[in-house]
């Protein structure tokens, strides 16, 4: 067992225009709080959720989401959720993206964790979908 630690790591947070497709699905949702992230386990095809902060959320681990990327400005390389979490050294790759746009400016992350563990130690319930 280990402790997942925060180390400096290749997290890349670049400015990048949301998704083109996004514009017209999410009239009425706050303007700039929107984010699409995708996850993908061991290789599998990524699934993908689109992630509307400010309005009523359809399932309670987006508000939940949505508090959690509050906390860190959208910035999705600060994030921190439980960094004393203890992971087994199992290896299911855990590759993680978003993109999209934070409170009007524009947001672009991806990350690949070592496990489910450490990917939850770090983003917390983000990625809970």
């Amino acid at each position: 067992m280990r402790t997942v630690k925060i180390v400096s790591a290749v997290l890349t947070f670049a400015a990048a225009t949301a998704p083109s497709s996004l514009s017209g699905a999410v009239s009425g949702a706050l303007p700039g709080s929107t984010v699409v992230l995708s996850l993908s386990v061991g290789g599998a095809p990524a699934r993908s959720v689109l992630l509307r902060c400010g309005r009523a959320a359809s399932r309670p681990s987006f508000a939940t989401a949505c508090g959690m990327l509050g906390r860190f400005g959208g910035d999705l390389a600060r994030m921190t959720y439980d960094v004393d979490m203890v992971c087994g050294r199992e290896h299911v790759a855990h590759a993680v993206s978003a993109s999209g746009r934070w409170e009007g400016r524009p947001v672009r992350f991806t990350h690949t964790y070592d496990n489910r563990c450490e990917m939850t130690a770090l983003t917390g319930p983000v990625f809970s979908f």
